[in-house]
């Protein structure tokens, strides 16, 4: 009987190793089937077609990198940012992008004790590279903006006309800010959402 007892014993830890394992690789191939059922769904296996127009638009783009002249092209060098097209029955026009900073702006107006409170955006016909640039040097862009409209006193922001020539003011410097760091400012528009002067 006690060899019974034994003989038992290892069956049941054979038993358990063998559903152990069973159970690994039961969950390996669930995981496998799953990925490569992600991979087959996002179309990751499907051929990349490159249609003539878009050939034509990357030998175009050499020609004006100056590499078509014989120079060589670094594979590391950034991209030019290239305006986000989309087609229309008319013709092709150039995709806007929106977006608004997130902290308010409040500035001391020249010449007086009031101040100035606003919330801006800004717009591209460029990439999201854009808006990370600007996210990226928030904090130049920001310094920039108040420097410049800190030197407003309230009359100069009295009509409507005053505050979109303010608005072109405020592009031209954010660009001047980006082209400084990143070599292209890409802001087309600059918009107030909110703006009180008290």
């Amino acid at each position: 009987m006690a060899d019974e007892e034994v003989v038992d014993g290892e069956e049941k830890k054979k038993g358990g190793m063998v559903k152990i394992l069973l159970f690994v690789i039961i969950g390996i191939l669930v995981i496998a089937i799953s990925i490569g059922a992600t991979l087959f769904l996002t179309g990751f296996f499907d051929a990349k077609t490159v249609t003539v127009d878009e050939a034509g638009n990357v030998v175009s783009e050499l020609q004006a990198d100056g590499s078509a002249d014989g120079e060589a092209v670094d594979p590391n060098a950034p991209k030019a940012l290239a305006k986000v097209a989309k087609e229309l029955p008319e013709g092709q026009k150039f995709d806007q992008l929106y977006n608004e900073m997130e902290r308010k702006f409040t500035v001391n107006l020249t010449g007086s004790k009031q101040f100035c409170q606003f919330t801006m955006g800004f717009m591209t016909h460029y990439d999201q590279r854009v808006v990370d640039n600007v996210y990226k040097h928030e904090l130049a862009l920001r310094s920039a903006i108040i420097m410049e409209v800190s030197t407003y006193s309230k009359d100069q922001l009295a009509t409507v006309t005053d505050k979109q020539k303010l608005a072109n003011v405020i592009k031209s410097r954010m660009n001047q800010v980006l082209i400084g760091y990143e070599d292209f400012g890409g802001i087309e528009e600059v918009f107030f959402t909110e703006f009180v002067i008290q």
